[in-house]
């Protein structure tokens, strides 16, 4: 049977180099691994050009705005971004205007999403305001449940609720309540006044409430916080500003929550991810209106991340101190273990046939092209891979700098519940 699309080159995934070839791919699922191009509508070569061919990167941990707040972004340029970055999976956070913790915000949203990603896409719950709603938005086709700190004060109930239901992901942001209380203009006295200690406190009152669910720390931005979560059974994640910005910088550019720590506890928190003490780099992409990072009054916390994350964490394999096997792991199978996805992050037949062919090339992050987001703290750094083609279920939706136009993108979760 004649495939649809067969790329070509260095075929690579967390469990290492499997030589060069090609994967075939139609209806979406990956059909085979040929050592040479089988006949197809569309084949991508890169044989002899240095080009690996990997599953597409996951990030668990985005905010594609869109809704009420898309002049900061939306779900077609925030997927763009993906695209561009060999990004093939993203999953969006419910702090939306409106939140997504009623079903009809959920569907609107999920109406967005098949309407405008370019590349595949799931959708966390909010917390709802009534404990009632929470079985009702669980029955919707979502990836988990996401906890924020305020929560954690005005609906503990429902979040107790959630923590009860029995393999749910719940992805949590590890402060307590108190840690968005103080106001400090700085960022440095922010990073004091949300010290690590909250990030622990709300682990440990987590384990406390014994839930049935399964809980997932996200950016974790202490060493610290990775071990609480991993003695009580967590998975974790960390974000690449974390690991990658140096200190702490006065810039509303640099302001993000959790805030940017000391370069003691960053160099700290990187070791850790090298050895492979964490389950996920996820970006914690939060795009903001360029005005809303310039007016030092309103200095909307977060940094816009889908064009450049992967780029940048490949350098810690440029350098030697990450395995390459173990680069793919972090942006690709450990998230979608977390999410409960099987057949992504793997090359092998009868998985999702999202993949992304790239070279490792010394370069310079521009501003973001695709992403609304054009403020960034990163303008300019060095970053070590170049994508040349993204492909969403066997479709090319990204080829050397362009967007095709073509999208098959779906959401995992309306077709299976991860089990």
């Amino acid at each position: 049977m004649q495939a649809d699309t067969v790329v070509c080159g260095i075929l690579v995934d967390h469990r290492g180099v499997l030589g060069e070839g090609c994967v075939a791919a139609r209806g979406g699922l990956v059909t085979g691994i040929h050592r040479k191009p089988v006949s197809a509508e569309r084949v991508l070569d890169y044989r002899g050009m240095g080009v690996y061919v990997s599953p597409g990167f996951i990030d668990m941990h985005v905010h594609l705005r869109g809704l009420r707040l898309d002049y900061k972004e939306d779900e077609r340029s925030g997927t763009a971004a993906a695209a561009s970055a060999g990004i093939t999976l993203v999953a969006d956070m419910p702090n939306t205007v409106p939140r997504l913790s009623t079903p009809e915000a959920l569907e609107e949203k999920l109406r967005a999403l098949r309407k405008r990603s370019l590349v595949d896409y799931a959708v966390y719950a909010g917390v709802p305001d009534s404990p009632g709603l929470v079985e009702e938005l669980a029955s919707l086709p979502v990836a988990g449940f996401k906890i924020y700190p305020g929560d954690l004060e005005e609906r503990m109930e429902a979040v107790k609720r959630i923590l009860e239901l029995p393999g749910a992901l719940v992805v949590v942001h590890p402060e307590l309540p108190e840690a968005e209380k103080p106001v400090a203009e700085s960022n440095s006295l922010r990073a004091v006044h949300r010290g690590c200690h909250w990030e622990a406190a709300a682990v440990q009152l987590l384990r406390s409430l014994e839930p049935r669910a399964r809980l997932h720390i996200t950016h974790a931005s202490c060493p610290s916080t990775i071990e609480h979560a991993r003695n009580s059974g967590f998975t974790v994640d960390v974000a690449p500003h974390h690991l990658l910005l140096q200190g702490w910088g006065e810039d509303c550019l640099y302001r993000v929550n959790p805030p940017l720590r000391s370069s003691i506890e960053e160099w700290r928190l990187l070791q850790t991810l090298l050895e492979a003490g964490v389950n996920a780099v996820a970006s914690d992409h939060a795009p903001h209106a360029a005005w809303e990072k310039t007016e030092p009054l309103t200095c909307s916390p977060g940094i816009a991340w889908l064009e450049a994350w992967p780029s940048l964490l490949y350098c810690l394999v440029e350098a030697g101190a990450l395995r390459l096997e173990e680069f793919l792991r972090l942006a690709g199978k450990g998230p979608a273990d977390i999410l409960g996805l099987r057949g992504y992050g793997v090359l092998e037949p009868g998985a999702r046939a999202d993949l992304a062919a790239w070279r490792p090339a010394s370069t310079r992050i521009g501003a973001p092209r695709w992403s609304k987001a054009r403020l960034v703290p990163y303008f300019m750094e060095r970053g070590c891979m170049e994508v040349l083609a993204t492909l969403v279920g066997g479709v090319p939706v990204y080829v050397e700098g362009e967007l095709t136009g073509e999208a098959e993108a779906v959401n995992p979760f309306e077709r299976s519940r991860p089990g």
